[in-house]
């Protein structure tokens, strides 16, 4: 399964924020939204991404000011993303080894440059174990059915 064919299950939908909004403003969209990150976008090109861990390592380490404090002050420098056409594995693993040197929780999802979703490392997770449940199936079924050998 490919992530066009997970985004299709799920949905497109994703939430986005510019970097000019405060971080008061991306953890209202959050909470009213029960969503873990936002996109950062700007000029409709997504730059970053934001998620409520950024929120309250900044609070805890800055002490900053929520209402004053712009989404491009604590965003990050490049953006780990994957296209639909990856796999879910190829997904997983950009999750875990990408140009930040961080693991990530969320992956935008590009086509030709343009926003077209958002998947978590849970998403990936639960189509793996899907595939694995299928699969374990489709084998139980086929030894189950082993034709018995002639031996006359």
């Amino acid at each position: 399964m490919n992530i066009k064919n997970l985004l299709d299950k799920k949905g497109h939908q994703c939430h986005t924020i510019s970097p000019e909004n405060t971080m008061a403003d991306a953890v209202n969209k959050m909470m009213q939204h029960h969503i873990g990150s936002l996109i950062v976008v700007e000029e409709e090109k997504p730059v970053s991404i934001i998620t409520e861990r950024d929120v309250m390592f900044t609070i805890h380490h800055r002490g900053c000011d929520i209402n004053s404090t712009k989404i491009q002050e604590i965003m990050g420098s490049k953006l780990v993303s994957c296209n639909i056409s990856h796999t879910i594995k190829e997904a997983m693993a950009l999750m875990f080894e990408n140009e930040t040197g961080r693991r990530v929780r969320h992956l935008p999802v590009l086509d030709d440059g343009k926003l077209v979703g958002l998947v978590s490392n849970g998403d990936l997770l639960l189509r793996m174990i899907e595939e694995t449940e299928f699969e374990n199936r489709v084998m139980k079924n086929y030894i189950q059915n082993w034709p018995e050998e002639d031996v006359s």
